[in-house]
Protein backbone atom coordinates (compact mmCIF):
# COMPACT_ATOMS: atom_id res chain seq x y z
CA UNK A 1 0.00 0.00 0.00
CA UNK A 2 2.87 2.80 0.93
CA UNK A 3 4.48 1.79 -2.16
CA UNK A 4 1.84 2.37 -4.34
CA UNK A 5 0.99 5.93 -2.02
CA UNK A 6 5.03 6.70 -3.44
CA UNK A 7 3.74 5.55 -7.33
CA UNK A 8 0.96 7.61 -7.08
CA UNK A 9 2.78 10.77 -5.78
CA UNK A 10 5.83 10.31 -8.54
CA UNK A 11 3.29 10.41 -11.31
CA UNK A 12 1.60 13.40 -10.12
CA UNK A 13 4.86 14.90 -10.02
CA UNK A 14 5.58 13.81 -13.35
CA UNK A 15 2.24 14.70 -15.08
CA UNK A 16 1.84 18.25 -13.87
CA UNK A 17 5.40 19.23 -13.70
CA UNK A 18 7.13 21.06 -10.39
CA UNK A 19 4.25 21.46 -8.52
CA UNK A 20 1.34 18.91 -7.63
CA UNK A 21 -1.83 21.51 -7.22
CA UNK A 22 -4.32 20.02 -4.84
CA UNK A 23 -6.60 22.76 -6.07
CA UNK A 24 -7.44 24.31 -9.44
CA UNK A 25 -9.42 27.65 -10.23
CA UNK A 26 -11.48 27.38 -13.48
CA UNK A 27 -11.93 30.58 -15.60
CA UNK A 28 -14.59 30.11 -18.48
CA UNK A 29 -14.86 31.20 -22.24
CA UNK A 30 -16.95 31.51 -24.96
CA UNK A 31 -16.49 32.04 -29.07
CA UNK A 32 -16.32 31.25 -32.36
CA UNK A 33 -13.95 28.24 -32.39
CA UNK A 34 -15.61 27.21 -35.47
CA UNK A 35 -17.00 28.58 -38.47
CA UNK A 36 -15.78 32.19 -40.56
CA UNK A 37 -14.57 33.53 -37.14
CA UNK A 38 -12.51 30.64 -36.02
CA UNK A 39 -9.21 32.93 -36.06
CA UNK A 40 -11.04 35.39 -33.19
CA UNK A 41 -11.61 32.69 -31.05
CA UNK A 42 -8.52 30.18 -31.07
CA UNK A 43 -5.99 33.05 -30.81
CA UNK A 44 -8.18 34.64 -27.92
CA UNK A 45 -7.96 30.80 -26.27
CA UNK A 46 -4.06 30.53 -27.27
CA UNK A 47 -2.93 33.79 -25.40
CA UNK A 48 -4.93 33.07 -22.36
CA UNK A 49 -3.73 29.59 -22.05
CA UNK A 50 0.16 30.74 -22.47
CA UNK A 51 -0.49 33.17 -19.63
CA UNK A 52 -1.70 30.37 -16.61
CA UNK A 53 1.18 28.03 -18.32
CA UNK A 54 3.67 31.28 -17.37
CA UNK A 55 1.55 31.94 -13.70
CA UNK A 56 1.10 27.62 -13.23
CA UNK A 57 4.95 27.66 -14.00
CA UNK A 58 5.75 30.79 -11.17
CA UNK A 59 3.95 28.90 -8.40
CA UNK A 60 3.19 32.32 -6.75
CA UNK A 61 -0.38 30.82 -6.35
CA UNK A 62 -1.31 28.17 -3.62
CA UNK A 63 -3.69 26.59 -7.13
CA UNK A 64 -3.58 26.21 -10.50
CA UNK A 65 -5.53 28.04 -12.96
CA UNK A 66 -7.24 26.43 -16.51
CA UNK A 67 -9.09 27.73 -19.27
CA UNK A 68 -12.69 25.93 -20.26
CA UNK A 69 -12.96 27.22 -23.79
CA UNK A 70 -16.57 26.29 -25.60
CA UNK A 71 -17.56 26.80 -28.84
CA UNK A 72 -20.88 29.50 -29.67
CA UNK A 73 -19.56 30.17 -33.19
CA UNK A 74 -20.16 33.77 -32.21
CA UNK A 75 -23.95 33.25 -32.18
CA UNK A 76 -25.90 34.68 -29.35
CA UNK A 77 -28.62 32.25 -29.18
CA UNK A 78 -25.93 29.92 -28.64
CA UNK A 79 -23.68 31.53 -26.03
CA UNK A 80 -26.53 31.03 -22.77
CA UNK A 81 -26.58 27.24 -23.09
CA UNK A 82 -22.88 27.28 -23.12
CA UNK A 83 -22.31 29.83 -20.36
CA UNK A 84 -24.84 27.30 -18.15
CA UNK A 85 -22.43 24.48 -19.06
CA UNK A 86 -19.43 26.11 -17.91
CA UNK A 87 -20.98 27.07 -14.99
CA UNK A 88 -22.79 24.23 -14.15
CA UNK A 89 -21.18 21.31 -15.64
CA UNK A 90 -17.70 22.57 -15.49
CA UNK A 91 -17.15 24.82 -11.98
CA UNK A 92 -15.82 27.97 -13.69
CA UNK A 93 -15.95 30.76 -11.11
CA UNK A 94 -15.77 33.33 -13.22
CA UNK A 95 -15.43 34.20 -17.36
CA UNK A 96 -12.36 35.38 -19.44
CA UNK A 97 -11.72 36.68 -22.75
CA UNK A 98 -15.03 35.60 -24.03
CA UNK A 99 -15.62 36.99 -27.93
CA UNK A 100 -18.19 39.52 -29.13
CA UNK A 101 -20.67 41.71 -28.22
CA UNK A 102 -24.21 40.02 -28.79
CA UNK A 103 -22.99 36.95 -27.35
CA UNK A 104 -21.65 38.34 -24.18
CA UNK A 105 -24.85 40.87 -24.25
CA UNK A 106 -26.75 37.59 -24.32
CA UNK A 107 -24.86 35.91 -21.48
CA UNK A 108 -25.55 38.78 -18.88
CA UNK A 109 -28.96 37.15 -17.41
CA UNK A 110 -26.99 33.47 -16.87
CA UNK A 111 -24.01 35.06 -15.70
CA UNK A 112 -26.35 37.51 -13.02
CA UNK A 113 -28.27 34.55 -11.99
CA UNK A 114 -25.02 32.82 -10.57
CA UNK A 115 -23.09 36.21 -9.76
CA UNK A 116 -20.60 35.16 -12.25
CA UNK A 117 -17.76 37.91 -12.73
CA UNK A 118 -17.55 38.74 -16.68
CA UNK A 119 -13.51 39.55 -17.10
CA UNK A 120 -12.15 41.26 -20.47
CA UNK A 121 -14.61 40.80 -22.84
CA UNK A 122 -13.41 40.99 -26.23
CA UNK A 123 -15.68 44.44 -27.23
CA UNK A 124 -15.46 47.64 -27.47
CA UNK A 125 -19.03 48.20 -27.16
CA UNK A 126 -20.63 50.84 -24.50
CA UNK A 127 -23.66 48.22 -23.97
CA UNK A 128 -20.61 46.03 -22.39
CA UNK A 129 -19.55 49.09 -20.38
CA UNK A 130 -22.96 50.34 -18.89
CA UNK A 131 -23.50 50.50 -15.60
CA UNK A 132 -25.57 47.48 -13.99
CA UNK A 133 -25.89 46.25 -10.37
CA UNK A 134 -24.86 42.30 -11.70
CA UNK A 135 -23.10 40.88 -13.20
CA UNK A 136 -19.98 42.58 -12.49
CA UNK A 137 -17.82 43.26 -15.99
CA UNK A 138 -14.24 43.96 -16.08
CA UNK A 139 -13.13 45.47 -18.98
CA UNK A 140 -9.24 45.97 -20.04
CA UNK A 141 -9.66 46.48 -23.81
CA UNK A 142 -10.36 50.03 -25.46
CA UNK A 143 -14.20 51.35 -26.53
CA UNK A 144 -15.13 50.98 -29.75
CA UNK A 145 -15.37 54.95 -28.96
CA UNK A 146 -11.77 55.63 -28.79
CA UNK A 147 -10.78 53.44 -31.80
CA UNK A 148 -13.81 55.16 -33.81
CA UNK A 149 -11.91 58.63 -32.79
CA UNK A 150 -8.61 57.59 -33.48
CA UNK A 151 -9.62 56.14 -37.06
CA UNK A 152 -11.93 59.56 -37.66
CA UNK A 153 -9.04 61.63 -36.79
CA UNK A 154 -6.76 60.35 -38.98
CA UNK A 155 -8.73 60.03 -41.98
CA UNK A 156 -10.08 63.42 -41.66
CA UNK A 157 -7.41 65.77 -40.33
CA UNK A 158 -4.38 64.15 -41.30
CA UNK A 159 -5.51 62.51 -44.95
CA UNK A 160 -7.71 65.74 -45.84
CA UNK A 161 -11.33 63.10 -46.08
CA UNK A 162 -14.51 65.21 -46.00
CA UNK A 163 -16.53 63.57 -43.60
CA UNK A 164 -19.09 63.00 -46.17
CA UNK A 165 -16.86 61.42 -48.41
CA UNK A 166 -16.58 58.32 -45.72
CA UNK A 167 -19.16 55.14 -45.67
CA UNK A 168 -20.04 52.88 -42.62
CA UNK A 169 -19.78 49.08 -43.63
CA UNK A 170 -20.95 47.68 -40.40
CA UNK A 171 -22.47 43.82 -39.41
CA UNK A 172 -26.18 44.12 -38.95
CA UNK A 173 -26.01 43.41 -34.78
CA UNK A 174 -25.54 45.23 -31.41
CA UNK A 175 -21.22 45.29 -31.97
CA UNK A 176 -22.45 46.98 -35.83
CA UNK A 177 -24.99 49.24 -33.83
CA UNK A 178 -22.15 49.86 -31.50
CA UNK A 179 -19.34 50.61 -34.17
CA UNK A 180 -21.81 52.93 -36.20
CA UNK A 181 -22.96 54.75 -33.57
CA UNK A 182 -19.24 55.72 -32.42
CA UNK A 183 -18.34 56.13 -36.02
CA UNK A 184 -20.73 59.12 -36.83
CA UNK A 185 -20.23 60.48 -33.52
CA UNK A 186 -17.23 60.69 -34.24
CA UNK A 187 -17.74 61.92 -37.45
CA UNK A 188 -20.51 64.77 -36.33
CA UNK A 189 -17.12 66.05 -33.91
CA UNK A 190 -15.11 66.73 -36.75
CA UNK A 191 -18.05 68.62 -39.10
CA UNK A 192 -20.68 65.98 -40.15
CA UNK A 193 -23.69 67.54 -40.01
CA UNK A 194 -26.60 65.18 -41.24
CA UNK A 195 -25.43 61.19 -40.56
CA UNK A 196 -28.11 61.12 -43.65
CA UNK A 197 -25.50 62.04 -45.62
CA UNK A 198 -23.39 59.26 -45.70
CA UNK A 199 -23.50 55.86 -47.32
CA UNK A 200 -24.14 53.31 -44.36
CA UNK A 201 -23.93 49.43 -45.29
CA UNK A 202 -24.89 47.05 -43.12
CA UNK A 203 -24.11 42.91 -43.30
CA UNK A 204 -25.69 39.81 -41.61
CA UNK A 205 -22.95 38.16 -38.88
CA UNK A 206 -20.95 34.86 -39.90
CA UNK A 207 -21.95 35.42 -43.82
CA UNK A 208 -19.91 36.23 -46.20
CA UNK A 209 -22.59 37.55 -48.70
CA UNK A 210 -21.67 40.97 -49.01
CA UNK A 211 -22.96 41.47 -53.07
CA UNK A 212 -25.75 43.42 -51.91
CA UNK A 213 -23.29 45.59 -49.43
CA UNK A 214 -21.27 45.99 -53.13
CA UNK A 215 -24.14 47.34 -55.26
CA UNK A 216 -24.76 49.93 -52.40
CA UNK A 217 -21.26 51.48 -53.12
CA UNK A 218 -21.55 50.90 -56.55
CA UNK A 219 -24.76 52.93 -56.84
CA UNK A 220 -23.63 55.59 -55.23
CA UNK A 221 -22.00 58.97 -56.92
CA UNK A 222 -19.04 60.15 -55.99
CA UNK A 223 -17.60 56.42 -54.88
CA UNK A 224 -16.66 57.31 -51.10
CA UNK A 225 -13.13 58.13 -50.39
CA UNK A 226 -12.83 55.78 -47.40
CA UNK A 227 -14.89 53.11 -45.83
CA UNK A 228 -15.20 52.56 -42.53
CA UNK A 229 -15.59 48.59 -41.55
CA UNK A 230 -17.29 47.49 -38.68
CA UNK A 231 -16.97 43.78 -39.49
CA UNK A 232 -14.73 40.41 -39.45
CA UNK A 233 -12.12 39.05 -41.07
CA UNK A 234 -13.87 37.04 -43.56
CA UNK A 235 -16.91 39.15 -44.35
CA UNK A 236 -14.39 42.40 -44.44
CA UNK A 237 -12.26 40.31 -47.33
CA UNK A 238 -15.09 39.26 -49.19
CA UNK A 239 -15.89 42.93 -49.73
CA UNK A 240 -12.49 44.38 -50.27
CA UNK A 241 -11.98 41.72 -52.53
CA UNK A 242 -15.51 42.59 -54.71
CA UNK A 243 -15.43 45.95 -54.39
CA UNK A 244 -11.46 45.63 -55.76
CA UNK A 245 -13.04 43.19 -58.81
CA UNK A 246 -15.16 46.35 -60.34
CA UNK A 247 -11.85 48.92 -59.76
CA UNK A 248 -12.98 50.32 -56.70
CA UNK A 249 -9.87 50.82 -54.27
CA UNK A 250 -10.98 53.31 -51.19
CA UNK A 251 -8.99 53.75 -48.84
CA UNK A 252 -10.32 51.19 -45.69
CA UNK A 253 -10.35 51.42 -42.75
CA UNK A 254 -11.23 48.69 -39.66
CA UNK A 255 -11.89 48.43 -35.91
CA UNK A 256 -9.14 46.15 -33.95
CA UNK A 257 -12.00 42.92 -33.42
CA UNK A 258 -11.84 42.32 -37.27
CA UNK A 259 -8.42 40.20 -36.53
CA UNK A 260 -5.42 41.73 -38.03
CA UNK A 261 -3.32 38.83 -39.03
CA UNK A 262 -6.48 36.89 -40.69
CA UNK A 263 -7.47 39.46 -42.95
CA UNK A 264 -4.06 40.14 -43.82
CA UNK A 265 -3.50 36.93 -44.84
CA UNK A 266 -7.13 36.93 -46.61
CA UNK A 267 -6.27 40.01 -48.51
CA UNK A 268 -2.89 39.24 -49.59
CA UNK A 269 -3.03 38.62 -53.52
CA UNK A 270 -4.77 42.25 -53.36
CA UNK A 271 -3.65 46.14 -53.92
CA UNK A 272 -6.05 47.44 -51.02
CA UNK A 273 -4.76 49.53 -48.39
CA UNK A 274 -6.26 48.87 -44.46
CA UNK A 275 -6.22 51.09 -41.75
CA UNK A 276 -6.96 48.83 -38.69
CA UNK A 277 -7.08 50.29 -34.80
CA UNK A 278 -4.91 47.83 -32.29
CA UNK A 279 -5.47 47.55 -28.50
CA UNK A 280 -1.90 46.46 -28.21
CA UNK A 281 1.78 47.23 -29.17
CA UNK A 282 2.41 45.48 -32.56
CA UNK A 283 4.35 42.63 -32.23
CA UNK A 284 7.40 44.01 -33.90
CA UNK A 285 7.79 46.69 -31.30
CA UNK A 286 11.36 46.01 -30.00
CA UNK A 287 10.79 48.60 -27.30
CA UNK A 288 7.36 46.26 -26.16
CA UNK A 289 8.22 44.34 -22.39
CA UNK A 290 4.91 42.62 -22.87
CA UNK A 291 5.68 41.63 -26.52
CA UNK A 292 9.46 40.71 -25.43
CA UNK A 293 8.08 38.44 -22.54
CA UNK A 294 5.20 37.10 -25.05
CA UNK A 295 7.58 35.71 -27.42
CA UNK A 296 9.95 34.41 -24.56
CA UNK A 297 7.41 32.21 -23.33
CA UNK A 298 6.38 31.27 -26.64
CA UNK A 299 9.63 29.46 -26.73
CA UNK A 300 9.80 28.31 -23.17
CA UNK A 301 5.95 26.30 -23.93
CA UNK A 302 6.49 25.06 -27.07
CA UNK A 303 4.45 27.21 -28.84
CA UNK A 304 6.31 27.42 -32.36
CA UNK A 305 2.95 29.23 -34.75
CA UNK A 306 3.74 33.34 -35.65
CA UNK A 307 2.39 35.33 -32.46
CA UNK A 308 -1.18 37.10 -33.54
CA UNK A 309 -2.34 40.37 -32.16
CA UNK A 310 -5.44 38.00 -30.31
CA UNK A 311 -3.30 36.28 -28.71
CA UNK A 312 -1.37 38.99 -27.06
CA UNK A 313 -4.42 40.30 -25.73
CA UNK A 314 -5.56 37.10 -24.31
CA UNK A 315 -2.20 36.70 -22.76
CA UNK A 316 -2.37 39.77 -21.04
CA UNK A 317 -5.96 39.62 -19.91
CA UNK A 318 -4.44 35.98 -18.53
CA UNK A 319 -1.46 37.74 -16.53
CA UNK A 320 -3.84 40.39 -15.11
CA UNK A 321 -5.91 37.56 -13.90
CA UNK A 322 -3.06 36.22 -12.20
CA UNK A 323 -1.83 39.63 -11.04
CA UNK A 324 -5.31 40.06 -8.89
CA UNK A 325 -5.07 36.71 -7.58
CA UNK A 326 -1.73 37.09 -6.08
CA UNK A 327 -2.90 38.32 -2.27
CA UNK A 328 -6.16 35.50 -1.91
CA UNK A 329 -3.92 32.19 -0.21
CA UNK A 330 -7.11 29.78 -1.12
CA UNK A 331 -9.05 28.68 -3.63
CA UNK A 332 -11.14 32.12 -4.11
CA UNK A 333 -15.21 32.25 -4.66
CA UNK A 334 -16.47 34.46 -7.68
CA UNK A 335 -16.42 37.43 -5.03
CA UNK A 336 -13.45 37.17 -3.90
CA UNK A 337 -12.17 37.09 -7.70
CA UNK A 338 -14.22 40.54 -7.89
CA UNK A 339 -13.08 42.99 -5.21
CA UNK A 340 -9.41 41.66 -6.22
CA UNK A 341 -9.89 42.67 -9.43
CA UNK A 342 -11.73 46.04 -8.06
CA UNK A 343 -8.79 46.54 -5.55
CA UNK A 344 -5.88 45.50 -8.62
CA UNK A 345 -7.58 48.40 -10.81
CA UNK A 346 -7.61 51.10 -7.95
CA UNK A 347 -4.08 50.62 -7.21
CA UNK A 348 -3.04 50.20 -10.95
CA UNK A 349 -5.05 53.75 -11.76
CA UNK A 350 -1.72 55.48 -12.09
CA UNK A 351 0.79 52.64 -12.64
CA UNK A 352 4.04 53.84 -14.84
CA UNK A 353 5.18 50.20 -14.15
CA UNK A 354 5.39 48.93 -18.55
CA UNK A 355 3.65 45.57 -17.83
CA UNK A 356 0.72 44.26 -18.69
CA UNK A 357 -1.35 46.56 -15.73
CA UNK A 358 -0.70 48.97 -18.44
CA UNK A 359 -3.80 48.71 -19.50
CA UNK A 360 -5.43 49.80 -16.43
CA UNK A 361 -3.84 53.24 -16.49
CA UNK A 362 -6.59 55.41 -18.35
CA UNK A 363 -3.49 57.87 -19.39
CA UNK A 364 -1.21 55.50 -20.78
CA UNK A 365 -1.44 54.82 -24.56
CA UNK A 366 -4.21 52.16 -25.41
CA UNK A 367 -4.53 52.34 -29.72
CA UNK A 368 -2.11 51.68 -32.11
CA UNK A 369 -2.73 51.92 -35.91
CA UNK A 370 -1.47 49.35 -38.27
CA UNK A 371 -1.79 49.25 -41.96
CA UNK A 372 -1.97 46.45 -44.12
CA UNK A 373 -0.96 47.31 -47.73
CA UNK A 374 -0.58 44.99 -50.42
CA UNK A 375 -0.30 42.22 -48.14
CA UNK A 376 2.32 43.64 -45.91
CA UNK A 377 1.76 44.74 -42.54
CA UNK A 378 2.84 47.91 -40.73
CA UNK A 379 2.80 49.70 -37.66
CA UNK A 380 2.35 53.30 -38.23
CA UNK A 381 2.59 56.50 -36.27
CA UNK A 382 0.98 60.16 -36.60
CA UNK A 383 4.93 61.03 -38.71
CA UNK A 384 4.43 58.00 -41.36
CA UNK A 385 1.24 59.50 -42.37
CA UNK A 386 1.06 61.84 -45.54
Amino acid sequence: MRLKVIICLILSLFLFGKTAYSAELRFGFTGPLTGPNTFMGTQTVRGIELGFKRINDSQTLNYSLSLIPLDDGYEPSRTPIQVSSLINDYGVKAMLGSIGTPTNLASLSVLSKYSIPLISPLTGAQSIRAERPSPFIFNTRASYTEEANYLVNILVNDLNIAPDEIAIFAQKDSYGDAGLASTIEALRKVGLKDSAAILQIRHQRNSGEVSHSVADVLGVFPIPKAIIMVSTYSTSANFIKQLESFGITPLFSAFSFTGLEALQAEIGDTKAKVFITQTTPSLNDPHSFVVKQLKEDMARFGDTAPPTTMQLEGYLNALIVGQALLPIKNLPTSKEIEESLKHLAKKSHGSQKQNELAVLNPNKRHIWLQVIHNGELQELTHTDIP
